[in-house]
């Protein structure tokens, strides 16, 4: 981390960083300290990022379920290769929009394509 005139320091991409107060329990205290090489603020910050991450990801999951047929108890299980199919053929779309050899539909387009379904 980076130090700087500013009130929080600022790490190393220059990003202002915010002082957060963090307790733990006296026995992992001791065992943190013991080990001294590890930046405890870093896997502190680290695991504060993959959760949000988490919670983005839940989010969008329920928002999905919301907007969709699908009951929320539902748990039927995609064979993965179904799953593995869906990725090879979103992918080998893309490369067809970007390449120019297809176009993508329009809205009108997708709905009546989808009419037609």
């Amino acid at each position: 981390m980076l130090q700087s005139k500013y009130l929080y320091p600022l790490s190393a991409n220059n990003t202002r960083m915010a002082a957060i107060t963090l307790s733990v329990p006296d026995v992992l205290k001791k065992e943190m300290d013991a080990v001294d090489y590890i930046n405890w603020s870093s896997v502190a910050r680290t695991a504060f990022v993959q959760r949000l991450r988490d919670i983005k990801e839940l989010e969008t999951i329920r928002k999905v379920r919301e907007i969709s047929e699908i009951a929320e108890d539902d748990n039927r299980e995609v064979r993965d290769e179904i799953v593995q199919e869906v990725i090879k053929s979103t992918e080998d779309s893309i490369r067809k929009v970007k390449t120019g050899k297809i176009k993508p539909m329009t809205v009108d387009e997708f709905k009546k394509w989808c009419k037609e379904l």
